[in-house]
C-alpha cells in the first residue's frame, strides 16, 4: 500500500475509518457498563371456562406453569381475571317495629405460591362488594308494612403481580388459587341463609363466581424488595 509524502494530507477514506475508529473507543465504556433486559416472558396461560356464578366455592386451582430461574433469579407471576359478584337483599320493616335492616357479602380471593410456598403479597382480594339496607316505617298503623328489595350484578376484569425471590438456579412450579366466598347477616349480625328471589326478570340471589383468566410468569434479575 503506497504511504502518503510527508507532510501530505491523509484522503477522505482514511479520515473517515480515523473518525470510525474514535467513535466506536469513546462507545466502549457504556457498551461494557450497559445493563440487558432484565426480564423475559417464560410461561403464559389462559382458561375460558372459570368458575360459574354459584353460592361459593373452596379453594380452586386456576392455573399450574413452570419456569426455571439462575442463581439470583425471581419470579413475577401476572394473574388477570374477570371477577363475578351478585348481592341481593330482602328486608322487611313494620310500622313501629323500628329500624330492620339485611346484608349482603360477596367476595373472589387469589393465592400464588411458587414450590408450595406463597407468593408476595400473600392472599389478594381481586373483587369484594358489601351490601347493606336498612327500613324504619313509622306510620302509627301496626298493619302497614314496606318491603325493599336490592339486587346488584357486577363483573371486573382485575389484574395483580405477584412475586418471590430471589430463587435456586432450579425448575420452579407456580400454582394460582382462586376462592369465592357468600355472607348474608340480619339486623342482629347473625349469619343467615342468604335469600333469592325473582326480580324484573332476572332470578336473583348473592353469588360468586370467575370468568376468564390468564397467567403470565416471567424472570426477574433486578428488585428494590429489601
Amino acid at each position: 500500500m503506497k504511504q502518503p509524502a510527508v507532510g501530505a494530507r491523509p484522503s477522505l477514506s482514511q479520515r473517515t475509518a480515523t473518525i470510525l475508529v474514535a467513535f466506536l473507543f469513546a462507545l466502549t465504556p457504556a457498551l461494557a457498563y450497559g445493563q440487558s433486559a432484565n426480564s423475559a416472558q417464560a410461561y403464559y396461560g389462559s382458561t375460558q371456562n372459570g368458575v360459574t356464578v354459584t353460592d361459593m366455592f373452596a379453594p380452586t386451582k386456576l392455573f399450574s406453569g413452570q419456569l426455571k430461574t439462575s442463581n439470583v433469579g425471581s419470579i413475577l407471576a401476572g394473574v388477570s381475571m374477570e371477577c363475578v359478584l351478585w348481592t341481593y337483599t330482602n328486608t322487611t320493616a313494620t310500622s313501629g317495629g323500628g329500624k330492620n335492616s339485611t346484608s349482603a357479602r360477596a367476595s373472589v380471593k387469589v393465592t400464588v405460591n411458587v414450590d408450595g410456598n406463597p407468593m408476595s403479597p400473600g392472599e389478594v382480594v381481586y373483587c369484594d362488594r358489601l351490601q347493606a339496607v336498612g327500613i324504619t316505617l313509622n306510620t302509627g298503623l301496626t298493619t302497614d308494612n314496606i318491603t325493599i328489595e336490592l339486587f346488584q350484578a357486577t363483573k371486573n376484569a382485575n389484574h395483580f403481580n405477584f412475586y418471590a425471590g430471589p430463587l435456586g438456579a432450579t425448575l420452579h412450579t407456580v400454582d394460582v388459587w382462586a376462592e369465592g366466598s357468600v355472607d348474608c347477616r340480619d339486623s342482629t349480625g347473625t349469619v343467615i341463609t342468604c335469600p333469592s328471589n325473582v326480580l324484573a326478570g332476572y332470578q336473583t340471589g348473592t353469588k360468586v363466581g370467575i370468568g376468564k383468566a390468564s397467567l403470565i410468569l416471567q424472570e426477574e434479575n433486578n428488585t428494590n424488595l429489601k
